[in-house]
């Protein structure tokens, strides 16, 4: 689903940052949602439901899920996701995807995403948090 000719939705490959002296990071919460969703596939065949359980023991947050891939049969998904990692107490955007022949699971930092992904992510998250702050008064 490329949204312009140099700019496309992070796939499983990209998942893991590489340091300055080519060490792979990747936030720990990453690799624990990451495994979790990985086993829960199993058991939980519907890509959301797997997500939302395995952000349980993260103390994590499911946004919205949508499709991705080229093809309109593929089983592709991304879902943005908010919990805490790389040491903040905050809950933070993540992406967790599931690529298009539904094999492969990854976690993404927003900045992997594109602009307008990441964009309606934050817009989203926005709208939900003033929803709180009315619900509570």
């Amino acid at each position: 689903m490329p949204t312009t000719p140099d700019e496309t939705i992070a796939g499983p490959q990209d998942a893991v940052a590489v340091t300055a002296d080519g060490v792979a990071t990747s936030p720990v919460e990453f690799i624990e949602l990451g495994l979790g969703l990985e086993m829960l596939l199993e058991t939980h065949p519907v890509f959301t439901d797997a997500v939302k359980a395995s952000l349980l023991p993260l103390d994590g947050e499911f946004l919205f899920e949508l499709p991705l891939g080229e093809k309109p049969d593929g089983k592709g998904r991304i879902a943005a996701v908010r919990l805490a990692y790389e040491g903040s107490d905050d809950l933070r955007l993540a992406f967790a995807v599931l690529s298009d022949d539904g094999l492969e699971t990854s976690i993404h930092r927003p900045d992997e995403q594109p602009e307008h992904l990441k964009s309606f992510a934050e817009s989203f998250v926005d709208v939900l948090e003033r929803l709180e702050k009315v619900a509570t008064h």
